[in-house]
């Protein structure tokens, strides 16, 4: 018989999983800022970094947390939301964007 807790889960998944819109995959294992995700270098939209926000459990209708978030990156283009960076998200000196 197949687990009820099994199939919401699945269903959840679904519905918090949907196709990211970008130019250029972000994989992991970066961190990234959400305005460097939206800027010609990936090129996501904000509906996608929206998304991972309302994934993560935060409310995508504050443009400051969208986009002054950092977001780690996973496989095929996929992206998490963190956490958001209060004195700013800064660009990579070396690896990752950081909070400021």
């Amino acid at each position: 018989m197949v687990n009820i807790a099994n199939i919401a889960i699945a269903v959840m998944a679904a519905a918090v999983t949907t196709e990211a819109t970008f130019t250029k995959a972000c994989n992991q294992p970066y961190d990234v800022c959400g305005w460097t995700l939206t800027s010609g270098k990936f090129g996501y939209d904000q509906l996608t970094l929206q998304q991972a926000v309302i994934a993560g459990g935060q409310d995508p209708n504050n443009g400051n947390l969208v986009y002054n978030s950092l977001y780690g990156c996973r496989e095929n283009g996929t992206i998490i939301w963190k956490w958001l960076c209060d004195k700013g998200c800064q660009p990579a000196v070396t690896f990752n964007d950081y909070c400021g």
